[in-house]
């Protein structure tokens, strides 16, 4: 358990997760550490904090985690439309349970019990579309 971090276990887990999934395939999922060449469209997960749950016990390998996935689309080869249509497939494959559990068991590295939408946040500048999510994600290291 002491030699992962919960953090980077949740981000690569999520963000290849996402990869994969319909209506997500041509976006560039990259965790929040990634150094690679940034081009759009791209999401950035970032698992931004890992606490214990206040309803477990501490010291047992569970976690809260507070992840934000950040997705940007090029504006001027996407519309608005477009880009709110990433961002429905993107909210909805972080909705479905069953999925993101079975990444998380296929990983081996943790266990995911439960996921919850807590915002949705859209931006704009001169050329790109933002939309930044916020995900509260109950995950606990194998025993």
């Amino acid at each position: 358990m002491g030699t992962k971090s919960i953090r980077h276990i949740v981000e690569s887990t999520v963000s290849t997760y996402l990869s994969t999934q319909t209506g997500l395939t041509t976006i560039a999922f990259l965790t929040g550490d990634s150094a690679a060449t940034q081009t759009l469209p791209k999401a950035i997960v970032l698992c931004e904090a890992a606490r214990a749950p206040s309803d477990l016990p501490e010291g047992l390998g569970n976690f809260s985690c507070s992840v934000r996935i950040t997705l940007f689309s090029n504006a001027d080869d996407t519309t608005l439309a477009d880009h709110r249509l990433r961002c429905a497939a993107l909210s909805g494959n972080m909705r479905d349970l069953t999925s993101i559990k079975a990444a998380f068991t296929a990983t081996g590295d943790a266990s995911c019990y439960d996921v919850t939408m807590q915002s949705e946040d859209e931006g704009v500048d001169e050329r790109s579309w933002a939309t930044s999510f916020t995900f509260d994600l109950l995950a606990v290291f194998p025993a």
